[in-house]
């Protein structure tokens, strides 16, 4: 009788544990695909496919390959003809637009499913919550926008890179850390926020001084592969003044980074590790460097804080409802 029962139990938590991970999936493409539906690519892909897009956006190796090979698939133009059809997008849908869209939608699966691998490291009851909460972050930064409604073929697949290295930060894993770096720093230049995060937080560690290091190396020679590849590129300035950015009416979208967490999450940081507080302060300094060089209300800019705040939000809402629970008489 009570074998029967444990298995029914088993089999109930399966079940629970299935549709749970279904409907995230089903959310993660529904995000993506409400990105690519409001937004407008702001490169010309044929251009930025032919290399000879603008500076600095030219200099995002990673998925120039790509949106060659997309732009020239008969197959994802006849599925991108037959998809207009349906469905009414500002802008027209090209078989390079499908590609970085289904692409999109993988990368951001992959980095959900990765991310079920380390609730337990991070002390998290329920494996779901990180995954939801980075989706929350993601629409909210990036698919709810009123302004700035521009989409970049390297955006998602740099925040799914430096979001699962930022995983592998929080748990301790430098090697792998390295992995996914080795990556990220062909996809945009502000990787090396997260090198630098992990080289100052883990200093006291050799082996994640070792890896941020060659993560940092590897990171120059991109640059310098990037410069040598496209040396005469037209570059595009930002002309807009920072105090035009500080208007009342861009504060919406403007505290829409991290889905409106950033504050709430320093707030609560006490719910944290002392290992983590570093992180998250690090991390907020490199965040405010951005402001030096980014279209304050672009806020996709800061998407590859994602996950981290995602986690760090999690834990921190995990520890505030434990710490409220009545304690058993």
């Amino acid at each position: 009788m009570l074998s029967a029962s444990r298995a029914l139990q088993e089999m109930t938590a399966t079940m629970r544990r299935a549709i749970t991970i279904f409907l995230l999936l089903c959310a993660s493409a529904h995000c993506v695909l409400s990105i690519f539906f409001v937004n407008v690519s702001y490169l010309k892909l044929s251009d930025y496919a032919a290399g000879v897009g603008p500076l600095p956006f030219q200099r995002r190796l990673l998925m120039i390959p790509f949106v060659r090979w997309a732009q020239s698939s008969a197959l994802l133009g006849h599925a991108a003809a037959r998809y207009t059809r349906f469905l009414i997008q500002y802008e027209p849908l090209t078989s390079a637009k499908l590609g970085c869209m289904i692409l999109g939608i993988l990368v951001v699966v992959a980095l959900g499913l990765f991310s079920l691998r380390y609730p337990r490291k991070l002390g998290l009851r329920y494996d779901w919550l990180l995954w939801a909460l980075l989706l929350v972050i993601l629409y909210a930064s990036y698919g709810a926008r009123f302004e700035q409604v521009v989409w970049y073929p390297y955006d998602l697949p740099h925040m799914a890179l430096f979001g699962a290295a930022t995983l592998c930060l929080l748990a301790d894993e430098p090697w792998l850390f390295l992995a996914f770096m080795a990556v990220d720093v062909f996809a945009r230049e502000t990787s090396i926020f997260l090198l630098a995060v992990a080289f100052i937080t883990r200093f006291n560690n050799t082996r994640w001084r070792v890896a941020s290091l060659l993560g940092t190396f590897l990171w120059g020679f991109s640059r310098l592969l990037a410069k040598h590849l496209y040396p005469n590129n037209p570059t595009m300035l930002n002309g807009i003044p920072w105090y035009h950015m500080a208007a009342p009416w861009h504060w919406p979208q403007l505290f829409s980074i991290v889905g409106f967490l950033w504050i709430p999450v320093v707030l609560a940081r006490r719910y944290l590790s002392q290992q983590q507080r570093l992180t998250l302060a690090v991390a907020s300094l490199c965040m405010v460097v951005t402001f030096f060089f980014a279209t304050w209300n672009e806020t996709r800019v800061w998407l590859e804080w994602s996950t981290l705040f995602a986690a760090l939000a999690a834990i921190e809402f995990q520890s505030a409802l434990l710490s409220s629970e009545p304690s058993a008489s």
